[in-house]
């Protein structure tokens, strides 16, 4: 029944579990929205400890999507996919099957790259689905979304900087780097580039000390990246990080970065967060640089429209401050509030 009242709840048009025994395949889809567009969000697939977390994930994944779009102004719902298994251990039968349970939806839903898949393997899923983008740009698609994951989670610092001191520059500042793989490397380096102080963390620390070597950052265990003081902490790896046991020990003075799911509890732990004094910008917001660019899939922008469409997170996170400040609630409340308010009502 819990999973029956949140899909009641939050509004969900659609969620839908698939079962092919002969693939060897058990899958779940769920279409929060498709008031703005088609509902768009990747094929998560990982081993999941039974079918309940899988369902609590693409719930909650799938409203996130539809937050996300409509913040970044994008003609599209939102959606999520997760497969319950080994992303190291697929079939040709399973990606087959998966693409069979897309059609089920007859373009209400397009699906890409998330966790546990990859682009070669979109690349093979399009083949027997056209409800796909982020394929390789070898079949006309947007291929690696980092790029623009990077130029968003970059305008969100920079108009968190001005929310911090009144000046977007990040020269001179002090700003954390957590997890510096396709995104956070991007990040890392554009910021120490233009005069920050960057500290550098992974838990691979090998990867880390060679990003930090190549442009002039130090290096700080991934522990001492959430207690250190900074400008700025930039979370760009795993979600889940800021909860009652972590936010206490923060001394960064805002948090801005590309990891999806910041928060344990949203919006309690935003409450959390400002308590502390520290300025918050939500991670669905920032991020979105990954649904931007496969929107060019669908869309049709050229590479540089879109890379404009991702330089305006900058004015929308700063909207998102004015209001949060205005209306004295928490800038999680606030980009949620935003969000929403681009998603059209339903007609009577």
């Amino acid at each position: 029944m819990g999973h029956f009242c949140t899909i009641i709840k939050h509004g969900y048009e659609e969620v839908a579990v698939w079962r092919d025994p002969d693939a060897g395949i058990e899958a779940i889809c769920a279409i929060h929205s498709t008031a703005r567009g088609p509902a768009i969000g990747g094929t998560r697939w990982q081993p999941y400890e039974d079918i309940e977390a899988a369902f609590d994930d693409v719930l909650r994944l799938s409203e996130a999507m539809t937050l996300k779009s409509s913040a970044a102004r994008l003609p599209f719902g939102g959606g999520k996919a997760v497969v319950i298994g080994d992303p190291a251990n697929k079939t040709e039968a399973q990606l087959r099957s998966y693409a069979d349970f897309v059609n089920e939806f007859e373009g209400r839903y397009l699906t890409t790259t998330d966790v546990g898949t990859t682009t070669q393997e979109i690349d093979l899923i399009s083949q027997w689905t056209s409800h796909i983008v982020g394929t390789s740009p070898a079949l006309g698609g947007s291929g690696d979304t980092s790029a623009l994951t990077a130029v968003t989670v970059l305008n969100g610092i920079y108009a968190t900087l001005e929310a911090l001191d009144g000046d977007p520059s990040p020269a001179g500042k002090t700003i954390v780097v957590v997890g510096v793989g396709k995104v956070g490397s991007k990040v890392a380096r554009t910021l120490a580039e233009e005069g920050a102080r960057v500290l550098a963390a992974d838990i691979r620390a090998i990867a880390a000390a060679a990003l930090a070597a190549e442009v002039g950052a130090n290096t700080i265990s991934v522990d001492e990246a959430y207690v250190v003081p900074c400008d700025v902490l930039s979370p760009n790896a795993l979600g889940g990080v800021f909860g009652e046991e972590t936010i206490p020990a923060l001394q960064g003075r805002a948090i801005c970065g590309g990891a999806n799911n910041q928060l344990v509890r949203d919006p309690e732990d935003a409450a959390l967060i400002a308590e502390r004094g520290i300025l918050y910008a939500p991670d669905y917001v920032v991020n979105s640089g990954g649904v931007i660019s496969v929107a060019q899939d669908v869309v049709g922008w050229t590479h540089q429209e879109a890379v404009e469409h991702a330089e305006g997170v900058f004015e929308t996170t700063r909207e998102i401050f004015e209001l949060a400040e205005r209306r004295k609630i928490t800038t999680a409340e606030a980009a949620r509030d935003f969000a929403l308010a681009q998603v059209p009502t339903p007609a009577a």
